[in-house]
């Protein structure tokens, strides 16, 4: 089941939401512009835009890694304690261009990073 999530930089919907500027370590444009909580598995997604993954010259999945770790500490833990929500596991993607969720689009760079939650903390894991 997917449900709908007040975070801590907005009002977000699982349905078309308008994307909201974040300030990450690397300086780069990122908006969160979607957010899935999958209640079977306790995972909770948060989607983001980052047009410089992509392109001619692109930021590669090293430059933004510490911003996956603190997108997660920062934005995802205190907006699913906001709206009582506990999650056994976070993902943080990045998408050069918003993307329908679960749908292949190769033309699009989108790097992801799994998170295990305990006590409040992002861990990060490995796929």
């Amino acid at each position: 089941m997917i449900r709908p999530i007040v975070c801590c930089v907005g009002i977000l919907t699982t349905s078309g939401v308008a994307a909201q500027d974040v300030t990450v370590p690397s300086g780069l444009d990122v908006a969160l512009y979607d957010v899935i909580l999958e209640d079977p598995t306790q995972t909770a997604r948060f989607r983001f835009l980052v047009p410089a993954i992509g392109g001619a010259d692109p930021v590669t999945f090293t430059d933004v890694a510490d911003d996956l770790q603190y997108l997660c500490d920062t934005l995802a833990i205190p907006g699913l304690a906001a709206n009582g929500w506990a999650a056994k596991d976070v993902v943080i993607s990045l998408s050069a261009e918003e993307v329908d969720f679960g749908v292949v689009t190769d033309n699009v760079t989108q790097y992801f990073q799994p998170f295990r939650v305990e006590q409040d903390t992002c861990i990060w894991e490995d796929f």
